[in-house]
């Protein structure tokens, strides 16, 4: 990638000020080999410069002065090439997460942070919101949905799709179950009508708040593959979760990862947009089909 006009700019400084310091080094080097051997040669003849306790004085002071510019000059180039590679790594780093379109990480759905931003990504979104995951929990949050609803309302353009796994699903199924043993032995409340309730909630609450003239523009469907990824996306960000172990309550305590969607060069971008893809056509087709969610 070629550098912009304020990196080429920094450079050009950064080669100013190095060329500064070999100067001051060679300058400080150079006097100080010539006063050591004025003074040294004066010693040797038996003649003082200036007197004998004088020029052991001016010797040591311009020693100490010549001495330190030096030292300090030689600092600060081993500084400079030691900023110059470790920057070219940050650089590196910088590159390859914005190739992979990474964001930010979350610790979990909880997360004020995560709302904040998913809230900010829902205001801005013109075009689609589409959801792709088992239940979706965190869709349960009130306020999110409610933004969406505002958002149907004001922006004529904008669609919702969120595609759900179908409890006739045996990977749901047997998700369910592994969820399910594992509460009950800890002495755990354990809902199993997730998979009925949420996706009824998302869309009643939807329809209710968008009012009767936005309803064509919701979709929720329970699709009949196992998502093993949930992912909230907003035009152009992405939020993104895996499915953790039965101890853990889907997004609710899962990683969340945010993308940014139009940077389709890295493998992570590409690989969720795919993803969303497949998920996107098996819910049109499912449609068709007339087994759409209630």
């Amino acid at each position: 990638m070629r550098p912009s006009v304020a990196e080429r700019s920094i450079a050009v400084e950064r080669r100013r000020f190095r060329n500064f310091l070999w100067l001051v080094a060679l300058l400080s080097l150079t006097l100080l080999v010539l006063v050591q051997v004025v003074f040294q040669r004066g010693s040797a003849s038996g003649s003082a410069l200036i007197g004998r306790g004088a020029d052991e004085v001016v010797l040591a002071a311009t020693s100490a002065v010549f001495g330190a510019a030096l030292g300090s000059a030689l600092v600060g180039i081993l500084l400079d090439e030691y900023q110059r590679r470790f920057s070219g790594r940050v650089s590196e780093y910088d590159q390859f997460l914005h190739n992979e379109g990474l964001i930010a990480v979350y610790e979990s759905s909880q997360e004020p942070a995560l709302l904040s931003a998913m809230e900010k990504a829902i205001s801005d979104a013109r075009a689609e919101v589409v959801g792709v995951g088992l239940g979706l929990s965190v869709l349960a949050n009130r306020v999110l949905l409610l933004r969406v609803a505002e958002r149907l309302s004001a922006e004529k353009s904008l669609r919702v799709r969120i595609h759900l796994g179908s409890p006739d699903n045996p990977g749901v199924m047997n998700r369910m179950r592994e969820e399910e043993a594992w509460h009950r032995s800890n002495d755990l409340a354990y809902d199993a009508t997730w998979p009925e309730f949420l996706p009824k909630e998302i869309r009643s609450t939807l329809e209710r708040y968008a009012g009767q003239a936005n309803h064509s523009r919701i979709e929720v469907t329970r699709i009949r593959s196992c998502p093993t990824i949930g992912v909230l996306k907003f035009d152009k960000r992405m939020f993104v979760f895996l499915y953790g172990a039965p101890d853990m309550r889907g997004g609710s305590q899962s990683v969340w990862m945010e993308l940014d969607a139009t940077e389709r060069t890295g493998n992570l971008n590409s690989f969720i947009l795919k993803y969303i893809e497949y998920f996107s056509a098996e819910a049109d087709e499912v449609r068709r089909m007339g087994a759409e969610a209630p």
